[in-house]
């Protein structure tokens, strides 16, 4: 038996190789998985729909004294600053510098005199020159003083007004006061007044009232 060297089975394993024909290499790709993700989404509710808030109010309660106004006005008509509705389109005295809105409440009065316009809200809040703004919305954007203050524009008309959409409900009472601390308010002595209230674009009412120097008045409430 011929034993072969381990040399010997090396070149001969090396020739088997070199015989054996090429090496071939190969690269294979491991597949990678896809996933397909359908996403369905419900369509977007469509937008609210706008809301038309309608205020209004049941006829004003008037206190004793007080004469309810047969007050006409003319369609188109001039407005005036007067604290009335003069063309009949619900609001007072438009272009004389103070506000409308869904509230609107303007007292106006002839002479020199002093007086004060106080609004009190469902909420028992008073609106009046001391204290102009209400947590309710309301707001005194008009405060005259007659001849104690001759240069101010319409200085004989107060005003007050909420304007947002939908103004809270209860009862709004009206007062007037003839403040008597100053004889530019005293000399004008008895005062006709005139008040207006209008409510979601529509006038309540007018009324007037003659008021005597530091009395003060109930003139109206209204309830929405």
């Amino acid at each position: 038996m011929m034993r072969a060297s381990f040399g010997t089975l090396l070149t001969v394993s090396l020739l088997a190789m070199g015989l054996s024909g090429c090496i071939v290499r190969t690269q294979a790709r491991i597949p990678r998985p896809h996933a397909r993700v359908t996403v369905r989404a419900s369509a977007p509710p469509p937008p609210p729909a706008t809301a038309t808030v309608t205020v209004q109010a049941a006829q004003p309660t008037v206190a004793s004294g007080v004469t309810v106004v047969e007050a006409t006005c003319t369609q188109g008509a001039q407005e005036v600053c007067n604290g009335l509705d003069d063309n009949c389109n619900g609001q007072i005295d438009e272009g004389c510098g103070y506000s409308s809105g869904n509230i609107q409440i303007t007292l106006a009065w002839q002479g020199g005199a002093d007086l004060d316009m106080y609004v009190t809200d469902p909420a028992g809040e008073t609106i009046s020159y001391s204290h102009r703004r209400s947590a309710s919305g309301g707001h005194l954007d008009q405060d005259a003083r007659g001849q104690c203050n001759a240069s101010q524009a319409n200085n004989t008309i107060e005003n007050v007004y909420w304007n947002q959409p939908n103004p809270p409900r209860g009862t709004y009472n009206v007062q007037v006061h003839y403040w008597a601390g100053s004889s530019c308010s005293t000399s004008a002595g008895p005062t006709p007044l005139t008040l207006s209230i209008a409510v979601g674009g529509r006038v309540l009412g007018a009324y007037n009232y003659v008021i005597n120097p530091d009395q003060r008045i109930d003139i109206a409430s209204f309830t929405l």
